[in-house]
């Protein structure tokens, strides 16, 4: 048995409240970890990562640190206006926070499974941005899975000494 460290548990508790979330407001849409999933997934499609992270130190001369994370959404869409509203629920959906859970594997030969996840504590949202992906660019010059994409931004925190 093995457990995430706590950025593979932000990726994965953001991962799961995602789906869990979309699948009771709506229809067809996917939630991936990676751009090769996305490609290899039919729109629309959400992509969730973790981007930079900075540690401050609690106090000086300690060695205790508060992570903040960068959280990066990818959402790629049919159309202009699934874009806009998939984005706004999104962000409206992030907002409040959700539930930050530590991951347990075991592993057959090449495969990892998740065995089992226990809840201890909650992701802050400490803000968000967004923008369209390329917009200024004309929409018959790119692929398909990039004509209508938007990236969403969080900065997330556990809000807990490390």
């Amino acid at each position: 048995m093995a457990t995430y460290r706590n950025s593979r548990n932000l990726e994965a508790s953001m991962l799961d409240f995602l789906t869990d979330e979309l699948d009771s407001s709506w229809n067809d849409v996917s939630v991936v970890k990676t751009f090769k999933r996305a490609y290899d997934t039919e729109l629309p499609v959400i992509c969730v990562r973790i981007g930079r992270t900075s540690y401050s130190r609690v106090e000086i001369g300690g060695t205790n640190y508060l992570r903040e994370a960068l959280l990066l959404i990818d959402i790629f869409c049919t159309s202009d206006g699934q874009r806009l509203d998939l984005k706004d629920w999104i962000i409206a959906t992030l907002k409040d926070g959700l539930p930050y859970y530590e991951y347990t594997t075991t592993r057959s030969g090449r495969t990892t499974t998740v065995t089992d996840k226990t809840q201890n504590g909650r992701i802050i949202i400490k803000s968000i941005e967004d923008s369209p992906i390329n917009a200024d660019i004309g929409r018959d010059k790119v692929d398909n899975y990039e004509k209508f994409r938007h990236l969403v931004t969080a900065t997330i925190s556990l809000g807990r000494v490390e």
